[in-house]
C-alpha cells in the first residue's frame, strides 16, 4: 500500500507540474481536477504504475534478521566484503613463543607470519516473477505487491538456510541424541531416530568448557522437533526456570546451561552412518533425487563469536510492460555468506539412528 500511494502521488504531482508549466493555470485548481480524476476516471492500478526498486531492497535489508534472530548474534564481517562477492580479512600470524626463565643468550629473532582468509559468499536469486497487466484490473487485491512480498520472504529464509549450512561442523564436531526411540524428523527418513534430551546439551557445555569458549554468549540454535523433545526432558521446576528467561524480542525462548535457546523450523541435515555423516546441502541441485532415508536433522550449538556472517548485497529487476509478457517481470538476487570462525567453538547435535 505504501508503495502505491508513493507512486500515485508523484505521478499526479508530475501531471499537475506539466498542465500548470503549458497552461499557467492556478496549482490548486489543477492538483484538485488531476486527483479526482485518478480516483473515478483512472483503472485500477494506474496509480500504482512504478515499483521502486530502492525501497523493496531497502526493506529486504531491514527484515533480514527479523524472523532469523540468530543471525546477528555471529560475527560481523561485512566491512570486508569485495564487491559484493568475496570476502578478504586480513588475519595475523600466531604469537611468539613465551619462554620462562631464559639463560641462553642471544635469542633468535622470529618474525610473524600473517596471511588472509578470503571466500566467496553465496548468491541466492528468486525466479522471475511475471505478473500480467489485465490482473491488475480483474484481481481485487494487488497481486504484485503479494508475491513480491511472498518472493522476498523466501528469499530471506532460503538465504538463511544456506548461512546454517556453513556453519554446520565436520563430524568430529558432533554430538549424537540420546533420548527415547522417536519417528524421523526429516522428509524421507526412514526407521527410527533418537530423540533430542538435556543430557545432549550437558555434553555440549562440557565440549565449550574444554575448549575454553567464554560462558556468556553461548547459543543453541534448536530445530522445532528437537525443542519440543528437549523441552518435555526437563523436569517441571527446570521448566519453569527454563521459561523464566525467556526474551521473544529477541529470539530466545529460554536458557539452559548457560545456552541461550533459540529455535527455527530447521537447522541442519547430515546423512550417512553413525559416525561417518556428512552435512547435506538442500539446495544442490542433486539433492531432490538423492536417497534420504538415513538424513538426520541437527541443531547447532556454539558463540556468537565462534561463527561469522557476511551480507553482500541485494538486487530487485524490473521489467514494466514487456511486450512478450504481456505484464511485468520481477526477480532479486541477494549475496550473503559466512564460515565457522573457531571449529572447536561450534557443535550439531545430530540424530542418532534407533537401533
Amino acid at each position: 500500500m505504501k508503495i502505491k500511494t508513493i507512486s500515485g502521488l508523484i505521478f499526479i504531482a508530475l501531471l499537475t507540474m506539466l498542465i500548470v508549466l503549458t497552461t499557467g493555470w492556478n496549482p490548486a485548481a489543477v492538483f484538485t481536477i488531476v486527483f479526482g480524476l485518478s480516483l473515478f476516471a483512472m483503472p485500477k492500478g494506474v496509480l500504482a504504475m512504478a515499483v521502486t526498486v530502492e525501497l523493496w531492497q531497502t526493506d529486504i535489508i531491514e527484515n533480514l534478521f527479523k524472523n532469523n534472530a540468530f543471525a546477528k548474534r555471529a560475527y560481523n564481517a561485512d566491512q570486508y566484503v569485495l564487491a559484493g562477492k568475496v570476502v578478504h580479512i586480513p588475519r595475523a600470524g600466531t604469537p611468539s613463543a613465551v619462554t620462562k626463565n631464559l639463560n641462553s643468550f642471544p635469542a633468535i629473532a622470529v618474525k610473524r607470519t600473517d596471511d588472509d582468509i578470503t571466500y566467496a559468499i553465496d548468491t541466492f536469486y528468486t525466479t522471475p516473477r511475471h505478473i500480467e497487466k489485465i490482473e491488475n484490473y480483474e484481481l481485487s487485491y494487488d497481486k504484485r505487491q503479494s508475491a513480491l512480498g511472498e518472493d522476498q520472504a523466501a528469499l530471506i529464509d532460503t538465504c538463511m538456510d544456506g548461512l546454517l549450512f556453513n556453519w554446520m561442523p565436520l563430524v568430529a564436531n558432533t554430538i549424537l541424541t540420546d533420548g527415547p526411540a522417536v519417528d524421523p524428523t526429516m522428509a524421507g527418513g526412514t526407521a527410527h531416530r533418537l530423540a533430542f534430551s538435556k543430557t545432549n546439551l550437558q555434553a555440549g557445555k562440557l565440549a565449550l568448557d574444554k575448549d575454553k569458549i567464554p560462558g556468556t554468549g553461548r547459543i543453541a540454535l534448536l530445530t522445532a522437533d528437537h525443542y519440543n523433545q528437549f523441552f518435555n526432558s526437563l523436569s517441571d521446576a527446570e521448566k519453569t526456570n527454563f521459561n523464566n528467561v525467556a526474551n521473544l524480542a529477541e529470539g530466545v525462548v529460554g536458557r539452559y546451561l548457560g545456552f541461550d535457546i533459540m529455535m527455527r523450523t530447521s537447522v541442519g541435515r547430515y546423512r550417512g552412518a553413525d559416525g561417518a555423516f556428512v552435512k547435506v546441502d538442500e539446495y544442490d541441485a542433486g539433492f531432490a533425487a538423492s536417497d534420504k532415508s538415513d538424513d538426520r536433522a541437527a541443531s547447532l550449538l556454539y558463540h556468537e563469536k565462534t561463527v561469522e556472517r557476511a551480507f553482500g548485497n541485494v538486487e530487485m529487476f524490473d521489467r514494466a510492460n514487456d511486450p512478450l509478457y504481456y505484464g511485468d517481470v520481477y526477480s532479486f538476487i541477494l549475496r550473503m555468506g559466512g564460515r565457522i570462525r573457531r571449529a572447536s567453538g561450534v557443535y550439531a547435535v545430530v540424530e542418532a539412528l534407533a537401533a
